[in-house]
């Protein structure tokens, strides 16, 4: 998950001072005192779209390495497998054969310190099952990535839809993520928040996230897939942030004649 600081404001322009005050009287004039609303609805969300939950994805970035990195004169007959970071997705949609998880393209980057390292693979775990994924294609400008791998004989996935517009501001979002890496096959962590409006197509949302969040599905009340977090505030609780629907559309509209994703 990337954290907004001094450094790389100026990638997420949208953190300005006057996106600051939206987001302060959103604070104040939101109807935060509706909880009885809010609980209920989530309840209605969970129980209606439970498939949301068993479409997420933990996504961890392990690197493949014939030779220990500290001792350059002793390698291996097998090759080392090192985890070096992880991340959140979502199943969009199954085939027959292979399944395609959309997630944040700062995760599928591989950094000059993971190249050093050996080859690198990512692993998606859904469920109780593993696979390793390859990237299909992505946009460093959306900071989106598609990647697609085998699917499971056994595995039924109900596509995931995608909203036509974004939500109204102040609306309930709900997201589903792995921060820090929490997952297993026995949990899911959901949070809720509300949607805060967009500057040139990059989103806000009053959402919780941490390193480990990039690439988590955020949806609308109806369970439409609106966005994935891929980046976060610093010195600022529950703020998050993530490209507009039109990009990730944009992004399935580039390889949809080649690949049936839809």
């Amino acid at each position: 998950m990337l954290k907004i600081n001094s450094y790389n404001l100026q990638r997420w322009s949208m953190i300005t001072l006057t996106g600051m005050c939206v987001l302060f009287m959103m604070q104040i004039f939101s109807c935060h005192g509706k909880k009885t609303e809010i609980e209920t609805t989530k309840t209605v969300f969970i129980e209606k779209h439970k498939d949301k939950l068993s479409n997420f994805v933990f996504l961890v970035k392990e690197s493949h390495s014939l030779c220990i990195p500290d001792k350059a004169s002793s390698c291996l007959d097998e090759p080392e497998i090192i985890p070096t970071s992880s991340a959140s997705g979502v199943v969009l949609s199954s085939s027959s054969s292979h399944i395609f998880i959309l997630t944040a393209n700062h995760f599928c980057e591989t950094s000059n310190v993971e190249k050093i390292m050996g080859e690198v693979k990512i692993r998606a775990f859904i469920g109780e099952t593993s696979r390793l994924v390859e990237t299909v294609t992505y946009s460093e400008k959306a900071d989106l990535c598609l990647l697609h791998g085998l699917r499971f004989k056994e595995e039924n996935f109900k596509t995931t839809k995608i909203a036509t517009e974004m939500p109204l501001i102040g609306d309930l979002v709900l997201n589903v993520a792995a921060p820090d890496g929490m997952a297993s096959p026995n949990t899911r962590l959901m949070f809720d928040g509300n949607f805060s409006g967009c500057e040139s197509l990059n989103c806000v949302y009053t959402v919780p996230a941490t390193f480990g969040s990039s690439g988590s599905a955020v949806y609308n009340k109806k369970g439409e897939l609106i966005s994935i977090l891929v980046a976060a505030a610093t010195n600022f609780e529950n703020v998050s942030m993530g490209p507009h629907v039109i990009l990730i559309q944009t992004l399935i509209d580039t390889v949809e004649e080649e690949i049936d994703i839809y």
